[in-house]
């Protein structure tokens, strides 16, 4: 004979043989039947002060609630039998394994461990199946409540029936004006007449089919059942909740497991059959899983807190730099050194060589390219100016996230007919979005007018130059 008892609950137990199991009622649902005798008390009072037409109308709809009800049950699976029967599966084969340790027979090892084998697999079939219960069944028990003006909506009870026992799953529920019936809760004062008779006819209606017990909506749930750390020790993990309207068979709102309770219960007569090591990984496991679920709750009440500003979190990953292409847009001054060895330098060679917009884009996480326009100043002479049109490519590497070195490549058209390619470096100093950079470029200058006149090079066609940069944006990246 097994029975079963329910951690939190009362003390009863219930009693099963192999096919039969009897339910008993405990105490809660003593305080059920108490309320369900009591709402009937005062459903026929009020009945006696309603109109004939009020009181017709919810007898008709109680039909159409009902009706619906007892079409879906043949529709929708209740898993509660194939629950009962595996978890009777595997006591039985712990049973059995009990009675081969107390028999002394010469293979008994050999049949002892195919027992075992046995066991592990009824342990596999319960613990691996989604069960899904119904309350169109009386699997579970729903009984909606009396309307709250002041919230707009009824509270809806949800208990589990399982054994006869109300206390293995329990949640109350908000179900708004709006979700049952689809229609908007605007202010009383800004009611029309027509309006507000709607919204009092559709609150006593429904408030007396709460009263009535009527199925104005039904529940699915579906749960796991798990190994836990005792002797016939079980959890039971709900996995989704659904609300569903009965009479349109449509999903009024859905909980994740996230927001419902795991329970545990025990099967009597409990039977151990675990050694000390196996008991010892029985409750490793049942502590992992624990652990694991209260970081993942408390990750997500900090979410919660984060997003309605009631805290605010250093995000150690935002401490971590991330690595990325360059992507800028900024504008750099230069001055030109056409010292190549840089001796004899004074500081009158430092003047404005030219003002140049530029633009980089990032590719991957560690390549950049664009392109650059400016306008060129002739740095002795100051003949005359020149607009400069430039393509630059490179890699870029993120030190800190606040410091960018970086190398380049650039080619660049002037309109004075020269072209000058420069090999360079450089740092950017990263300020939220904000940019300043520091750069050096070495450059060859070509003079391409004679060999646009005369189609060659002279030897002082081609000289070089040192750039030195200094520059101001924005980054996107």
């Amino acid at each position: 004979m097994l029975a079963f008892s329910f951690f939190g609950s009362s003390a009863f137990a219930q009693e099963t043989s192999a096919d039969i199991f009897e339910p008993v009622v405990d105490a809660q649902n003593k305080i059920l039947e108490f309320y369900d005798a009591e709402a009937m008390e005062e459903e026929n009072r009020l009945s006696e002060k309603r109109s004939d037409e009020q009181n017709d109308l919810i007898d008709d709809t109680e039909v159409v609630f009902r009706e619906a009800a007892s079409e879906l049950a043949e529709k929708n699976r209740d898993d509660t039998d194939t629950f009962l029967e595996n978890i009777e599966q595997v006591e039985n084969s712990k049973k059995e394994i009990l009675k081969l340790r107390y028999r002394k027979l010469e293979n008994s090892s050999s049949v002892e461990y195919a027992a075992l084998v046995n066991l592990d697999k009824s342990y596999k079939v319960l613990e691996n199946k989604v069960y899904t219960a119904t309350s169109l069944t009386d699997t579970l028990i729903v009984r909606g409540y009396a309307y709250n003006n002041l919230r707009n909506r009824w509270t809806i009870s949800i208990k589990s029936n399982f054994f006869g026992y109300t206390s293995l799953f329990s949640i109350d529920l908000p179900l708004t004006y709006k979700a049952l019936t689809g229609k908007e809760v605007k202010s009383l004062v800004k009611m029309t007449k027509e309006e507000r008779a709607e919204y009092e006819n559709n609150i006593m209606l429904y408030d007396s089919l709460f009263r009535r017990s009527v199925p104005v909506v039904y529940v699915r749930l579906k749960y796991k059942i798990r190994k836990w750390k005792e002797a016939s020790e079980y959890r039971f993990e709900p996995e989704q909740l659904e609300l569903v309207r009965t009479d349109t068979n449509k999903t009024v709102f859905t909980f994740s497991k996230d927001f419902l309770t795991k329970t545990t219960f025990i099967v009597y007569p409990r039977i151990e059959i675990r050694t000390a090591s196996e008991r010892s990984t029985d409750i490793d496991n049942a502590t992992k899983i624990l652990m694991g679920e209260m970081r993942n709750n408390q990750e997500k009440a900090v979410e919660r807190a984060e997003s309605r500003g009631q805290i605010t979190l250093v995000d150690d990953k935002k401490k971590q730099v991330e690595q990325r292409g360059r992507s800028a847009v900024y504008i750099t001054t230069d001055t030109r050194i056409t010292n190549s060895m840089l001796n004899d330098f004074e500081f009158k060679d430092v003047q404005l060589n030219s003002v140049a917009a530029n633009i980089a884009i990032g590719l991957g996480r560690f390549g950049f390219a664009g392109g650059s326009f400016g306008y060129d100043y002739k740095n002795n002479s100051k003949e005359s100016s020149s607009y400069c049109f430039g393509l630059m490519g490179g890699l870029n590497f993120m030190a800190t996230n606040y410091v960018r070195p970086y190398v380049e490549l650039a080619a660049n058209y002037h309109t004075d007919e020269s072209f000058t390619p420069e090999l360079g470096l450089g740092t950017d100093f990263l300020i939220g979005k904000v940019m300043i950079n520091l750069g050096y470029n070495f450059g060859w200058r070509i003079d391409m007018e004679n060999y646009f006149d005369e189609k060659k090079f002279l030897d002082d066609d081609i000289t070089t130059y040192h750039l030195f940069t200094v520059g101001f944006g924005f980054v996107w990246r």
